[in-house]
């Protein structure tokens, strides 16, 4: 090990450990931390983690610039090839070409002091656009091809965020598994290393960890945050907390020093058992020296709010929908709800309406399209949401056919290769390129202020006195949409219609008059399909001076 490192600041270190002494189980037996002090006087923490054989590793983060120092320390104080040792790291700046090309060089997310929104740790506003890739531990997300062309797609339609599970602690090396989760082949919940425990809850399997570090870096790398789910939320009822516990910390000492955020499981009232998620989001919050957003991810139609919101060490919300069409009012209730709450705490409208996929309970044999999609994402947004996860139904597994997934046919995906070119992914880039053509981060949900007289319906978020984003579903006509702008002057408004198929912009021509103590804004939309209206306040005009 060198006595000195040079690396970049929020740039993950890799400080390796070799034990003098054989442990029956290292992974349950030893526990060893680093301890890095700056020159400025921060302090942090860091948890190790086994990583196979007599090896051991400590991953950091350096959050400030300059000299840094580390001491190690070791539950078995007697082995001096982890404990007492210690060293020097230097953290240098980023160019400015250099955080241009990763946005994660500017540190790690975190929830601005408002509690509406994320942001850079160097305060710049951290947009929100996720997808759904929970396979992306397994070998069917291979790192040759499949991993790089999904991330470079992604990439391309502006994606930020990708929900994966880490990996399904009950899965081993066959179909067998205790809850009852696996109906699918064991490709699709192993990696090239093979299962998450090589003695199911007892012993860890580094070379499981080693694939699942591979895709998180290649994530980091290319500037997206991986939202990590420890497990899915059934596995608990086999797992039970006291082995999930030590499951948690790893996961945690493995991946911290990655601009990340944590659930400790997808869907988490897949077991009942709320005090038992409580303790493992808390034990996350307690290891993780770094403070990442955490949060659970829910069932459907639910927020963790319900159980959390007020808890410190609960973040942010994971809203899930589920894929039920029906469910329509929880797309409208749910965000809300939660922007409501207090304290403030971002909201992410994580899983909704997944594109391509049956519509669940009716049984009506409709399959949900991209206009499904950008209902489910706008709606979200301007109730209340901060941020929106897409899904497709044939990417989420990363399906590629495989005749051991036992899919009935009326529910069978597409290919992921041809579910990762559904338009709704594309539309997801026009909505981000709508949301940042405005400060997006201090929209409030303002349904009261827009109506229509056709059965379409309309939604509106505002920053009042400056703008109105104002979306409107499609119908069988063009529909009237009138604007109610609670203002004494009657300042002019400029409204333009924004395209959320194609992205294009257009003027929107509308009357603006007097009615009872404010002001109204009436148009009509281009054509029968769905549309979004801006109204942006007109700039005063400066007058030339004398």
């Amino acid at each position: 090990m060198k006595d000195r490192i040079e690396a970049h600041v929020w740039e993950c270190v890799e400080l390796s450990f070799t034990a003098e002494y054989e442990y029956a189980n290292p992974f349950t037996d030893v526990r060893l931390q680093v301890r890095f002090s700056s020159g400025s006087g921060k302090e942090l923490l860091v948890p190790g983690y086994w990583d196979g054989g007599s090896q051991w590793k400590v991953r950091f983060a350096p959050v400030a610039e300059g000299e840094w120092s580390w001491e190690s320390g070791c539950s078995r104080p007697e082995d001096r090839g982890l404990h007492g040792l210690s060293g020097r790291l230097n953290a240098g700046s980023w160019t400015g070409t250099e955080l241009e090309a990763n946005p994660n060089r500017r540190g790690f997310i975190r929830v601005n002091e408002r509690g509406r929104h994320f942001e850079y740790a160097d305060g710049t506003p951290f947009y929100w656009l996720g997808d759904t890739l929970w396979a992306a531990h397994t070998s069917r997300c291979d790192m040759e091809r499949t991993l790089p062309a999904y991330l470079r797609d992604r990439k391309e339609k502006g994606f930020s965020v990708i929900q994966m599970v880490v990996g399904h602690p009950t899965g081993g090396e066959t179909d067998e598994d205790s809850t009852g989760y696996v109906g699918y082949s064991p490709r699709a919940y192993l990696n090239e290393g093979g299962a998450p425990y090589t003695r199911r809850y007892d012993l860890i399997n580094p070379d499981y960890f080693k694939h699942v570090d591979e895709r998180v870096r290649l994530m980091a790398d290319m500037g997206f945050v991986p939202c990590l789910m420890a497990m899915w939320g059934q596995e608990l009822k086999a797992m039970r907390l006291a082995a999930a516990i030590p499951y948690i910390r790893y996961i945690v000492a493995r991946y911290a020093a990655f601009n990340v955020c944590w659930s400790p499981a997808g869907e988490y009232l897949f077991t009942w058992d709320v005090q038992a998620w409580r303790e493992l989001g808390e034990e996350i919050d307690r290891c993780d020296p770094y403070g990442h957003p955490t949060s659970v991810h829910s069932v459907a139609p639910h927020s963790g709010s319900q159980h959390y919101h007020a808890e410190d060490w609960y973040d942010f919300n994971l809203i899930q929908v589920g894929h039920v069409l029906a469910f329509k009012n929880f797309m409208e209730s749910l965000p809300e709800i939660d922007y409501r709450l207090q304290p403030a705490k971002p909201a992410i409208m994580s899983e909704s309406w997944y594109e391509n996929h049956p519509n669940r309970l009716m049984d009506d044999g409709r399959w949900i399209d991209d206009r499904d999609i950008r209902f489910a994402a706008y709606v979200s947004l301007l109730q209340g949401c901060v941020g929106q996860t897409y899904g497709a139904h044939g990417m989420w597994s990363l399906f590629d056919g495989d005749e051991a997934d036992k899919w009935r046919d009326d529910e069978r995906p597409d290919l992921w290769e041809h579910d990762l070119n559904l338009p709704g992914s594309t539309q997801m880039k026009h909505l981000r390129t709508l949301m940042e053509s405005f400060e997006w981060w201090e929209l409030e949900p303002n349904r009261e202020a827009v109506t229509t007289e056709q059965a379409n319906s309309v939604y509106c978020a505002a920053v009042p006195g400056k703008y109105y984003v104002i979306y409107i579903t499609g119908g069988h006509a063009p529909a009237p949409v009138m604007a109610h702008i609670l203002e004494r002057s009657g300042e002019p408004y400029d409204g333009r219609w924004f395209n959320p198929r194609t992205g294009e912009w257009r003027e929107a021509e509308g009357q603006y008059s007097g009615y009872g103590c404010g002001w109204m804004w009436r148009t009509v939309t281009p054509d029968n399909e769905d549309w979004v209206l801006t109204l942006a306040k007109r700039p005063a005009e400066v007058q030339p001076e004398a």
